[in-house]
């Protein structure tokens, strides 16, 4: 276990918010996966391009690899959120199912849980706790809190199943993921979807139609958001310029990788810098 808390500090953030007017965030993403959960008020979401309204007991989940915005419609609005890098969540979280709910986006995914009865009053508890730990940071508080989290987890899959993008594996699935995990570690190299499914033994076009309907993203897409989520880690993080910023996440000209950054973020990699003040 020490291996997966050493980060903590780093890795993982807990706050409780309370705003009573005038809350609205544009079009953004960040490199930490976000759950919020509602205490109170009401507010409207758009995650990718669905759009939801979510009030009180409500639980939200956004990936890292996701654009969002929000406007609060009623105030007080009350909540906690929670921030969590994507490598830790992995190494807390190492089961498919439950890591599911961060790494896979089908169709039938709701972003937004309504948290209703005993289940949802247990899991508002283990957030409170949650919280409490981070604030309080005493002996061993780090073990406390990765045990929480997974606690967190298995509450919600027992009480509201059919919120998790995954609810079995099979040959198929098992497939995808296995094919997802090695892009994630290789995603800086040269990936061809073409030498994936030759390297698993499975049709290019048949991987290509799954890879999408598991995943939420086209392989293409997938690989392009990792390194940019990885370039901006790199600018927030570090000073290393443009170009190495660019080479380092698997960009292969920095000319395209300022193109296809500022198509996402509609910011240019210098901009986005200067922006977060680095």
């Amino acid at each position: 276990m020490s291996d997966l808390v050493g980060d903590f500090h780093d890795s993982i953030e807990i706050y409780y918010n309370e705003t009573f007017e005038n809350l609205e965030m544009k079009n953004h993403f960040h490199n930490l996966n976000e759950i919020i959960y509602i205490i109170e008020g009401k507010a409207e979401f758009k995650i990718n391009s669905k759009i939801y309204s979510a009030s009180r007991g409500d639980i939200i989940f956004i990936s890292n690899l996701e654009t969002h915005e929000l406007k609060v419609v009623k105030y007080p609005y009350k909540r906690y959120f929670i921030l969590i890098d994507p490598g830790q969540f992995q190494l807390l979280i190492n089961q498919s199912i439950l890591a599911s709910m961060f790494k896979h986006r089908p169709e039938h995914f709701r972003h937004v849980t309504s948290l209703e009865g005993n289940p949802g009053m247990e899991i508002r508890e283990i957030i409170r706790k949650m919280h409490d730990e981070y604030l309080k940071k005493e002996t061993f508080w780090e073990y406390n809190l990765g045990s929480y989290l997974y606690l967190l987890f298995v509450q919600l899959y027992r009480g509201y199943r059919e919120a998790f993008p995954l609810s079995t594996l099979n040959s198929s699935t098992n497939m995808i993921l296995d094919i997802q995990k090695y892009v994630e570690q290789h995603y800086t190299e040269e990936i061809s979807l073409k030498d994936l499914s030759r390297k698993f033994y499975s049709n290019m076009f048949y991987v290509s139609h799954l890879f999408k309907k598991i995943t939420g993203f086209t392989f293409k897409e997938y690989i392009i958001l990792l390194r940019i989520s990885k370039a901006k880690n790199l600018l927030f993080h570090t000073r290393e310029d443009v170009t190495s910023v660019s080479m380092s996440s698997g960009f292969n000209s920095v000319n395209h990788f300022i193109r296809i950054f500022k198509k996402y973020e509609g910011l240019t990699p210098y901009q986005y810098r200067k922006m977060r003040k680095i």
